[in-house]
């Protein structure tokens, strides 16, 4: 049964992966700067949230 809850959620998270990347494939103003935001501290992170995902606002 773990299994199986575990394929369901890599297959969901593969699935939001695909979406996200797409998603930044057309946005052309996508910026670099986010892209490592996994390696952040939640801390940091919610920082980049509060400020509309602009660093250049805090």
């Amino acid at each position: 049964m773990t299994l199986f809850i575990q394929r369901a959620q890599h297959r969901d998270t593969q699935a939001l992966h695909a979406k996200l990347d797409e998603s930044l494939r057309v946005e052309g103003a996508a910026r670099n700067d986010l892209m490592r935001i996994d390696e952040e501290e939640p801390e940091r992170i919610e920082e980049h949230r509060a400020a509309g995902n602009d660093p250049r606002k805090q």
